[in-house]
């Protein structure tokens, strides 16, 4: 019964388990798209090479804009071993990513063990229906505190390079250098990717039944942070 317990408590609820894998398969799948493209020589559009290398970075925030910068001090044209590891990396570092979203989805859902004594005088208590408060709030409503902070924690990479994004290195007031436009919309996909990390923390934590109810207010805060981030990035 514990090795079942056990391995319950391991398992990644089904949402959780398709978003890792189509996660992994979407950042894989740039990845050998930018080998294939270079390895090939293939005449692609100097954009478009520049949008899947955005990808990757975007796809793998937030160790990825350091990574980054990093390669492109020794940035080569030619498709060798280096270059090949150095794509792979981006894997590598989502493969990280994923691992840190299942140690926070776990850690979200996990629920203290219900007294032998008590356990048939408190059906509602079971890992299934867990012990509800007023109006369907759950005691696992203060996983918050901590869940909701490191969603803020693992946004704060993307607005630093957001608040460059939008106008510039000087800014949208146009002072040193000047307002620089054209890369908005890295600033609009970042603020999306921060509304996805808030959304999923909210989300992950069962503090709320039903789980409806609980997505739509999940929702709705990965909304408003995102909206935050841009409005405050913008400035």
């Amino acid at each position: 019964m514990g090795g079942v317990a056990r391995s319950k408590d391991r398992a990644l609820p089904r949402w959780a388990s398709t978003a890792v894998v189509v996660y992994l398969s979407v950042t894989f799948a740039v990845v050998a798209a930018v080998l294939v493209g270079g390895g090939l020589l293939l005449d692609l559009d100097a954009g478009f090479k520049e949008g899947l290398l955005l990808a990757l970075v975007v796809l793998t925030l937030p160790v990825s804009f350091a990574y980054f910068v990093i390669g492109t001090f020794d940035a080569s044209a030619v498709l060798g071993l280096t270059t090949v590891h150095y794509y792979f990396g981006y894997f590598v570092l989502a493969v990280v990513n994923a691992g840190l979203f299942r140690w926070i989805v776990l850690s979200a859902r996990k629920r203290k063990l219900v007294p032998a004594g008590t356990a048939h005088t408190t059906p509602d208590a079971t890992p299934r229906y867990p012990r509800k408060k007023l109006r369907g709030i759950t005691p696992d409503v203060g996983k918050l505190w901590w869940a909701v902070p490191v969603a803020v924690l693992l946004s704060l990479p993307q607005w630093m390079v957001a608040g460059i994004a939008w106008c510039g290195i000087s800014g949208c007031s146009g002072g040193g250098f000047g307002v620089a436009t054209g890369s908005e919309w890295i600033a609009v996909i970042l603020s999306a990717a921060n509304g996805v990390i808030m959304a999923v923390a909210v989300f992950a934590v069962r503090w709320l039944y039903p789980t409806g109810k609980r997505a739509l207010i999940a929702l709705a805060a990965g909304t408003l942070f995102g909206l935050l981030g841009a409005a405050v990035t913008h400035g």
